[in-house]
């Protein structure tokens, strides 16, 4: 038996392990069903959230084994984190590392391993997800891909957990280069800041002839980031191409002046509404007729932007917005395509499929996306239309969790909640089958597109 070399960023390793405050807690759910996951996906009877201390390995969730825990120098993962990339073994015996390993040569007879490290901010490894057999085998590229994923999503959770406390002490200041009263494109004059996100600032603008629109800048301690500028410019290629009055329009794309930081902005049709978000907060929900109608209209919006091989990625009530105008009844707009995906969005620019930072909103966001944010079409969005339109008519979301990992450990593992857990008065069995073949665990098995979903709705409050 050879013991594991001791990493180069041993220290800094440590330090990140200790960051993240979960050495030696309390068994949580959310682990447990990503280790569950883990070893259905690759079929194997053993599977392990390990973190490596200083001289001791502790499972923070296991599948198929008694133990809690081993000596580092017994440690399989003690070998997997020094590597940046997957470790599998597929006969123990045959590779000196472990051919005489107590935990090969009696309980729990590990034949088999595979780990991935679970990599931190800085690309230190404090520990691996693995899976392991009782027999010699290997995994498919599929099977290792999916656990590739996995340790991901802990790598993920693991890192918010680190950056939580500082994270309120690293929001964007109040300061911003676009004052009240400038000039945006030699056109319009700044009255008022509608609001501000993550990455931009909206703004309301008038020309001199009156007319308001919206003009949204990116924060400038962004304007370095390609990924985010990048996402940026794609919405604008998506709305140029879109011509549904359910999208809001894309009036104009540029840059401002370099007095204001030369900080790139769209400037949008100004509406006047309210979103879904806050008819559900207002409300608390809605009659099923209400939600279908006003959802239908959306699926329209999403249909022409699918019909140009764009993906939106991150619909959620937030993004569908009660346009009121002339008519009698409002307009569904459907907003925020900066997360799109797909032909027109990628036509220039680089790909943004940073695996290590899933895009999209957790709650809303479908197994497979949550799995990868490249691997998604049209059936994707039909999933996050069935979890708003759920939370519209019950209050509630399908899916529960205190943490991004619970989401997702829930979603891949259990089935929406029902109906009764939130509301009374059920809905009828139409309805409810309807949003239930949206949350299909199994795209295939959801509506194939937003022209069919949006029939649906149409037909179960005709």
């Amino acid at each position: 038996m050879l013991k594991a070399a001791i990493p180069e960023d041993e220290q800094q390793r440590l330090a990140l392990l200790k960051a993240c405050r979960i050495i030696y807690t309390p068994a949580e759910e959310a682990f447990d069903d990503v280790a569950r996951l883990a070893a259905e996906l690759c079929g194997t009877e053993i599977a392990l959230i390990t973190l490596v201390d200083a001289d001791y390995q502790w499972f923070k969730a296991r599948v198929g084994v008694q133990q809690t825990g081993t000596a580092r120098d017994l440690s399989f993962c003690g070998h997997c984190i020094n590597h940046k990339h997957p470790l599998i073994v597929e006969d123990t015996l045959l590779d000196a590392r472990f051919a005489d390993n107590p935990l090969v040569t009696g309980d729990p007879n590990i034949r088999f391993y595979a780990g991935v490290p679970l990599l931190i901010d800085e690309g230190s490894s404090i520990g691996a997800l693995s899976v392991a057999d009782r027999s010699p085998r290997t995994l498919t590229a599929r099977q290792l891909t999916s656990l590739e994923r996995l340790a991901r999503q802990v790598s993920r959770e693991l890192s918010l957990r680190r950056h939580l406390e500082r994270s309120e002490s690293k929001r964007p200041s109040g300061d911003f280069p676009v004052a009240l009263g400038a000039t945006v494109a030699g056109r319009w004059q700044i009255t008022r800041e509608l609001g501000r996100g993550a990455t931009g600032a909206v703004f309301e603008a008038r020309d001199s002839a009156g007319e308001r629109v919206a003009i949204k800048v990116l924060l400038p301690e962004w304007r370095s980031n390609e990924e985010v500028v990048e996402r940026f410019a794609r919405e604008a290629r998506v709305l140029m191409r879109l011509k549904t009055q359910h999208v809001g329009k894309l009036l104009d794309v540029g840059n401002l002046d370099s007095a204001q930081g030369a900080l790139p902005f769209l400037a949008l049709e100004y509406l006047e509404g309210t979103d879904l978000d806050r008819v559900v907060r207002t409300r608390g929900h809605v009659p099923y007729r209400e939600a279908f109608a006003w959802c239908a209209d959306a699926c329209d919006g999403v249909a022409e932007a699918h019909g140009l091989g764009v993906i939106h990625r991150d619909l959620k009530p937030s993004n569908l917005f009660l346009a009121e105008g002339h008519a009698a009844a409002p307009i569904v707009k459907v907003l925020d395509f900066g997360i799109a995906g797909g032909a027109v969005a990628s036509d220039a620019g680089p790909r943004l499929t940073n695996m290590g930072s899933p895009v999209g909103t957790p709650a809303y966001m479908p197994p497979e996306q949550m799995m990868s944010a490249s691997d998604v079409d049209p059936r994707s969005d039909i999933w996050s239309m069935g979890a708003l339109l759920y939370e519209l008519i019950t209050g509630e979301l399908p899916f529960v969790g205190a943490s991004e990992l619970q989401f997702f450990a829930n979603v891949m593992t259990k089935p929406p909640l029902p109906f009764r857990a939130h509301v009374k008065d059920q809905a009828p069995p139409e309805v409810q089958a309807v949003l239930l073949k949206c949350l299909r665990r199994r795209r295939e098995d959801r509506y194939p597109s937003m022209l069919e979903l949006a029939g649906a709705l149409r037909s179960a409050i005709a």
